[in-house]
């Protein structure tokens, strides 16, 4: 989208596709009224008992059908010729509980032409299918309010596990990105506390190599840089190395790749907002810190320290760079550790890294990402007559392979040969040691991984690192899995835990939101990527920070507070 948009500017098309953009919005805005408050739609109804499939002795008998549609991300593997409609997972279910997953249809690429077909297909009237996975971004909420899916809430009240309740009652604040009037629309996949908190990673073997140490401030960062760019650290007499691999596509405060950290030694992160000095919620790219930030990256990308690309890089292909050996240092979320950072040695058998704090500013502050709440939903249809086959098969999850008691069948994982194998008669994780290689059943999941319980895994590694000896067979799994950067990466998130920012604003986009919030945030993108190709002097960015608030963020600003008021009251 964001390349579209220069595109446009460029071609001299800019203020046509403005314009455009207007009008269909408008009729977007008509067309998808919020149908969530409507007193009149019909409320879906489970069928009566001679209709409801019949589920004896913990199976549905004949087989009941559960039907879904999804989107092949990037990091989903197959074995044994299977697909996301044949799989060894939707073999089990249909083994164990009865229910047979159907696919109505998948889609390839980019997430926005999963999100696309789901809203072609309810605006020509196609049939849906019972439940919907989303991985999160606003452009799901004319889907919510669209009509198509019901309220949850009841259904989870009735429906779910004692274990499921419990997870989602360490996390509530996870509904409230999917509250709408009210009602929740979609059931958030809980993330584990911590789980993807960022922390520095540093080719060891470059360090050691040349001298140095790891940097603590910003400023011996950028000596490790210099050094890591112009001292040649693989020794290929090249002058092809970075000193940091960031991805700037998509935003400045990132998944992988990230750069926020940048921003975070001078105090406000970008793209998200955070609770100011008067109580109120601020939205972190706009603030005047971020100057320090761009100016940062501006001589960083001067001296070619990080990837002159690295506008249109991705947060996958920014991290190319580290596991092809060209970038001596990255921000990452703790489990990158295992992958893909590990994959560094395919391409240089001889690489070391580990695992560092995130370096401070001048001041003394630091910050990076955090990690949410939930990292995605699912929606029922509302057309469903009998949601409990969803609960049956999300309770199977919660009940055996989020946390496995003792001697169960999924103590190791989900199947032999796929998640985990035998090697020497002990159980390995290593796809080297697997007969054809590992291929993770959980990414088939419609949760599209493990949910979480939110603080087990934190209190699991906690253990581990302690060296507990009442350590559950979770935590035995865990520390299998686990590589000794990532438990290292541990021990320094949960040592500092202020350096981790969230999104204080956890609720659905508001109206101003809805209609241009993605417009004003690629301006403000825009304008940051011009500052940091030089594009554009330091200055501009006050004049784009002061057409965001006569644009419309003056106005998003107040309704995410009067959001916030009812959160705080208690009213939400």
């Amino acid at each position: 989208m964001m390349k579209i948009w220069r595109w446009l500017k460029q071609t001299g098309l800019f203020g046509l596709a403005i314009v455009f953009f207007v009008v269909v919005m408008t009729f977007s805005f008509i067309y998808w009224e919020d149908q969530t408050g409507h007193p009149d739609l019909p409320e879906a109804k489970p069928l009566s008992a001679e209709q409801s499939p019949s589920f004896v002795g913990g199976k549905y008998e004949p087989p009941a059908v559960l039907t879904t549609v999804g989107h092949l991300y990037p990091d989903i593997e197959f074995k044994n010729g299977e697909d996301l409609q044949n799989n060894v997972l939707n073999r089990l279910f249909e083994d164990k509980l009865g229910i047979k997953v159907k696919y109505l249809w998948t889609t390839t690429g980019d997430e926005d032409v999963y999100i696309n077909k789901l809203n072609t297909s309810i605006a020509t009237g196609q049939p849906l299918p019972d439940i919907v996975t989303f991985k999160g971004g606003q452009n799901l909420y004319p889907l919510l309010r669209s009509g198509a899916f019901r309220d949850v809430g009841p259904l989870f009240e009735r429906y779910a596990s004692p274990k499921w309740k419990a997870a989602m009652a360490q996390a509530p604040e996870a509904w409230d990105r999917y509250t709408i009037n009210g009602k929740k629309m979609a059931v958030p996949i809980l993330d584990g506390r911590m789980n993807s908190n960022e922390v520095l990673y540093i080719r060891q073997d470059w360090l050691d190599k040349l001298g140095l140490k790891a940097p603590s401030t910003l400023d011996e960062m950028e000596f490790v840089m210099d050094a890591f760019v112009n001292r040649d650290p693989d020794g290929n007499g090249a002058d092809d190395t970075y000193g940091l691999s960031i991805s700037l596509k998509n935003s400045f405060f990132t998944w992988m790749s990230d750069a926020g950290f940048v921003f975070g030694a001078y105090g406000q992160m970008p793209d998200i907002w955070s609770m100011g000095a008067d109580g109120k919620l601020s939205y972190g790219s706009v603030q005047p810190s971020v100057r320090q930030g761009l100016k940062t990256l501006k001589r960083w990308m001067e001296r070619g320290y990080v990837p002159k690309d690295a506008e249109i890089l991705d947060e996958v292909q920014a991290t190319e760079l580290w596991t092809q050996g060209k970038a001596g240092m990255i921000v990452a979320p703790l489990w990158a550790a295992g992958w893909p950072l590990g994959d560094v040695t395919a391409s240089v058998p001889y690489a070391k890294f580990d695992a560092y704090p995130i370096p401070v500013g001048p001041g003394g502050l630091s910050g990076t990402r955090g990690t949410p709440p939930e990292y995605g939903a699912i929606a029922i249809n509302a057309d469903m007559a009998n949601p409990e086959i969803f609960f049956k098969y999300m309770n199977f999850v919660y009940d055996n392979f989020v946390d496995p008691p003792a001697g169960s069948p999924y103590r190791w994982g989900i199947a032999e040969g796929y998640d985990y194998g035998y090697s020497g008669g002990k159980v390995t994780f290593r796809d080297s040691q697997v007969p054809g290689g590992l291929a993770d059943p959980q990414k088939y999941l419609l949760s599209l991984s493990f949910p979480s319980v939110p603080n087990l895994l934190s209190e699991s590694i906690a253990r581990i690192n302690r060296g507990a000896s009442d350590q559950t067979p979770y935590d035995i799994k865990n520390k299998l899995l686990r590589t000794p950067q990532e438990l290292k990466g541990w021990k320094i998130v949960e040592s500092n835990p202020a350096v981790y920012k969230t999104d204080a604003f956890t609720g659905p986009p508001t109206p101003t939101m809805e209609k241009i919030g993605d417009a004003l945030d690629e301006l403000l993108h825009d304008a940051m990527l011009k500052i940091v190709y030089g594009q554009e002097p330091l200055p501009y960015f006050d004049r784009v920070v002061a057409r965001w608030h006569v644009l419309g963020g003056d106005e998003m600003t107040d309704e995410v507070n009067e959001w916030y008021s009812t959160i705080s009251n208690g009213i939400f």
